[in-house]
């Protein structure tokens, strides 16, 4: 069942729904070098950036992006990096903190958390130690998604608000003038170029969900971020040129932005050959490896599986087998539906078909 109703009410009419958006759009990519794991799909660029820097500087990264997250994310629409990093220069350390804190006391991720939701956080006690601290951040995201050493460190700079913002506008401006500066010169024209094409389309009349589906190539279904595109005045799409197929989605005031992997609309008369070669590796690369192949040739002979029994097929872990499906997923290969409350998976033979004609177009059918 779809987190949300089919028949929303239609998309306010805007003069852009794609765009290029470059502060949020560097910080998305900047993410990708803090995480640790390769995804299928990702732009090289991410692993080149992150094989350049020192196990010191990847730790730092991580540690700024991942640790202080909603401290250093930018708050404004519309700006260019420069400009976030001269608001970061000129926003009080405490007020930095501030947003880091404020976030938190509306973060409740396990059911634990949800049960307190909406009561006071004692940011006192919390603070007292670094072990009030990690123990906090545990109770509220989980042991999955919390680093016990790396928020341990940031709890260092979380009591010395100084040294926090120090630590962040140094790192920000360093990273972006060692590795994203050029990068973003180079990939702009071409960002340009897709905004451009999906704008000049007309959607008027579309639903959210229609719209979703049509700009990022995703079923509705398939997003985390029901509620949001449920309550958002407005819709912002910005392509970024190394998300591959994964999306990630932003909301600041009212409006809800969605980080999609830069492509042109389908059926469209522009070509670009870098961003045709980069949608076809990102669809290549979830095919590339075994156990993708085995999972989905499995699910083709049994017409569908759920998650469990693709775990007992297979022999493999419930996190192995649930990071194998989020990727088929993304890619678009798979087809994800809720039944009795366990997932269901089947084969997207359509996105099969329009891999492989786009593979015969790009390589053979070229004037």
């Amino acid at each position: 069942m779809a987190p949300f109703a089919i028949d929303l009410e239609k998309v306010r009419t805007q003069k852009k729904l794609v765009a290029l958006e470059p502060a949020l759009n560097s910080f998305g990519s900047m993410l990708l070098v803090a995480a640790e794991e390769e995804e299928p799909g990702i732009h090289e660029w991410v692993s080149k950036t992150r094989a350049k820097m020192s196990v010191e500087e990847r730790a730092r990264h991580k540690l700024v992006m991942i640790g202080l997250h909603y401290a250093v994310m930018p708050k404004k629409a519309g700006s260019s990096f420069e400009e976030y990093l001269g608001n970061l220069d000129a926003t009080p350390p405490s007020q930095i903190r501030e947003r880091l804190l404020n976030a938190y006391s509306g973060i409740c991720i396990t059911k634990e958390s949800r049960e307190e939701s909406g009561k006071p956080v004692d940011w006192d006690k919390i603070l007292s130690s670094s072990k009030n601290y990690v123990n906090f951040l545990l109770h509220r995201f989980g042991e999955e998604m919390t680093d016990r050493e790396m928020e341990a460190q940031a709890y260092q700079y979380v009591i010395d608000p100084v040294a926090m913002k120090q630590l962040i506008t140094g790192h920000m401006r360093w990273f972006w003038e060692n590795h994203l500066q050029a990068e973003w010169t180079r990939t702009r024209p071409m960002l340009e170029t897709s905004a451009r094409a999906f704008n000049q389309i007309d959607l008027a009349g579309k639903s959210r969900t229609e719209i979703v589906q049509f700009v990022t190539g995703k079923e509705v279904h398939e997003s985390k971020w029901g509620n949001e595109l449920l309550n958002a005045k407005e819709l912002l799409f910005i392509p970024n040129p190394h998300f591959g197929p994964y999306m990630r989605a932003t909301t600041i005031a009212d409006t809800l932005y969605i980080h999609f992997g830069a492509h042109l609309p389908e059926g469209s008369d522009v070509r670009v050959p870098e961003l045709d070669r980069a949608e076809i590796v990102s669809r290549l690369s979830a095919l590339a490896d075994d156990t993708r192949l085995n999972i989905l040739q499995m699910i083709v002979e049994k017409g569908e599986m759920r998650s469990q029994e693709i775990m007992e097929t297979t022999n493999l872990s419930q996190p192995s087998v649930s990071r194998y499906l989020t990727q088929l997923t993304a890619a678009g290969y798979l087809q994800e539906r809720r039944e009795n409350g366990a997932k269901v998976y089947v084969i997207n033979r359509d996105r099969i078909e329009k891999t492989l004609k786009a593979v015969h177009a790009f390589l053979l059918d070229r004037s």
